[in-house]
């Protein structure tokens, strides 16, 4: 028996012997181990979807700049607009005590007034006609079923109207019948014949209108037998399809009669012309028919006009249950632009009445009542110890900024200090440096602590609009198209995501996510409004997750291709484009 160490020693002269084999078999070992172990440990992938629900929740947007504290021993109010002064506050005088919040001079406002009283005239007039439209329940929106109501009715009175039909056309073909093929001249003559015959001894052309008096007549019948067997296999009752159908069809066979009738008019005229210029005496039979003619003409007329009233009465009212949506949409665009204006109306207003920014003792006056100022003059100066923020902000974000909103400032020095303030003073001016251009914004403390130093550092964020109580989703999920729509990715399937699996795991589904075309107000960084396309509990894709797994590993990936970085949808200050 080989002991051990004699079997490794001429195992290590075989390999050192045979260095090509020895690296063949090894890798046939090292390959089939690999195999075996994939075969043995299958890879499994699973896409799940990470889902978010559509909530009411409140926006807030701002834009954010940098600065120092100051104090502000002296500060000048100046007025924002050019007018009458009409009131200046009889305690407004030098020396005094003023606080902040103080009315302190009121400019003659009465156009001011009026745009405002008139925008909101016009805010209610909007209200009102999308109350009208939606009615009391907006699940159910009144305009969508009074024109339902409209289009039952029409349907109704189509129906009506082909009755109405009906008991006219039988009458009329058995005429038609009886002065085409009856025999009022001679028992073994039909009055076709008759007509045509006589007048073929003096014009030829009289073959051409009997040939059109018979083709029309043919036609006439074929389609008016047919028409009535369907009128008569259907009721009021009968679905809409039908009714729709059996109008088109009574409407044609009308013109049909219409025509034959009409065809018959131009043999028994032209019979009568022909022989009264021959001076032959006209048969008074010929007459007789003429006239019945002409009030079946007359009649057949008169459907034809009815039914294609109806047909465009039907086409309306569907046209107008498809628009009901549209319509309210823009009663609510309309509404919303109302509003909007009616706050841009009051903000202007505003600026008619000077309130004091500051707490302290005024220093200097420099307006009276009946003076005519002009915008920037300074109603008083005020002398004051509180501190004030001066912060700079990028031409891009000074747009949105106005005296009067509110911002929180937060200080480098002080942890976890958080004060509220108010702009006082926007720059109306730019200064450049580098070829960068900043604004300066002066903000007004709430309240003051003397913890707060001069020359501290402040961050400033100002708020620029609030939007509560409306629908919202992450913005991620939010994606924009190149005309500039917006969509979001939807599941067929809602899914319980109180269940922690699928909130955080995500769900699976049989069928890929479908895109749904939403219209998007305010947005920030976080949540973006949606405006229509979804409702309060819908759920949308936040994100697609893919794994691939083996027993010893696992790996996942996720995407999305959101308004935040989505070609052309950039979103400065954390708002989508045109927000």
């Amino acid at each position: 028996m080989i002991n051990v160490s004699e079997f490794f020693s001429k195992a290590k002269k075989f390999l050192f012997k045979h260095k090509i084999i020895s690296l063949l078999v090894i890798a046939v070992i090292l390959a089939g181990g690999y195999f075996g172990y994939k075969a043995l440990n299958p890879v499994s992938s699973e896409t799940r979807y990470i889902l978010s629900s559509v909530e009411k929740g409140t926006i807030t947007t701002s834009v954010s700049g940098t600065g120092q504290v100051e104090s502000a021993d002296e500060k000048s109010v100046k007025t924002k607009v050019s007018g009458e002064v009409t009131y200046v506050n009889s305690n407004v005088k030098t020396g005094n005590t003023i606080s902040k919040g103080t009315l302190i001079a009121t400019i003659d406002n009465t156009d001011a007034l009026n745009s405002a009283e008139d925008a909101e005239e016009a805010l209610e007039s909007a209200q009102i006609t999308l109350s009208k439209l939606v009615g009391a329940d907006e699940s159910n929106p009144k305009n969508e079923q009074d024109a339902k109501d409209d289009l039952a009715k029409s349907y109704e009175d189509g129906y009506n109207t082909v009755s109405s039909v009906f008991l006219e056309l039988p009458a009329i073909m058995k005429g038609l019948d009886s002065i085409l093929y009856g025999s009022a001249f001679h028992d073994y003559q039909d009055n076709i014949v008759f007509y045509t015959y006589v007048t073929y001894t003096y014009d030829e052309d009289v073959m051409q209108y009997k040939e059109s008096a018979e083709k029309s007549y043919k036609i006439a019948r074929d389609s008016y037998e047919a028409n009535f067997a369907d009128y008569k296999n259907s009721n009021r009752y009968s679905d809409t399809k039908s009714i729709d159908s059996l109008i088109s069809e009574t409407y044609e066979t009308s013109k049909n009669v219409a025509q034959a009738v009409k065809d018959a008019i131009n043999l028994i005229q032209f019979y009568e012309d022909t022989l009264t210029r021959y001076s032959i005496t006209v048969n008074s039979i010929a007459d007789t028919h003429l006239t019945s003619l002409s009030s079946y003409l007359s009649k057949a007329n008169s459907s034809i006009s009815s039914l294609f009233s109806i047909k465009s009465t039907i086409k309306n009212n569907i046209e107008a249950v498809e628009d009901c949506a549209d319509e309210i949409r823009t009663a609510k665009l309309n509404v919303k632009s109302k509003e909007n204006a009616l706050q841009n109306a009051k903000d202007a207003l505003a600026d008619y009445y000077v309130y004091a920014n500051l707490t302290g003792i005024i220093s200097t006056v420099g307006i009276s009542s009946g003076e005519e100022i002009s915008s920037g003059t300074s109603a008083v100066t005020i002398i004051t110890k509180s501190k004030i923020a001066k912060v700079t902000l990028s031409e891009s974000d000074i747009a949105n900024v106005k005296v009067g909103q509110k911002a929180t400032l937060t200080f480098d020095a002080i942890e976890d200090l958080s004060i509220v303030g108010e702009v006082t003073e926007v720059d109306s001016v730019g200064a450049a440096s580098s070829g960068v251009v900043s604004y300066g914004v002066e903000i007004a403390f709430d309240a003051d602590t003397d913890s707060i130093k001069p020359g501290m550092s402040v961050s400033a964020a100002i708020i620029t609009n609030s939007k509560s109580d409306v629908l919202t989703v992450p913005t991620t999920t939010v994606k924009s198209n190149d005309d500039g729509t917006y969509y979001v990715q939807v599941l067929n399937e809602t899914y319980d995501l109180t269940n922690k699996t699928n909130s955080i795991k995500g769900v699976t589904s049989a069928t890929a996510p479908a895109t749904k075309t939403v219209t998007i107000g305010l947005a920030d960084d976080t949540n973006t409004e949606i405006t229509s396309g979804l409702s309060e509990g819908d759920q949308v894709v936040v994100r697609i997750s893919t794994s691939s797994a083996t027993t010893t590993s696992s790996s996942s990936k996720s995407s999305s291709n959101s308004i935040l970085n989505a070609g052309g949808g950039g979103m400065g200050g954390g708002a989508p484009p045109g927000m």
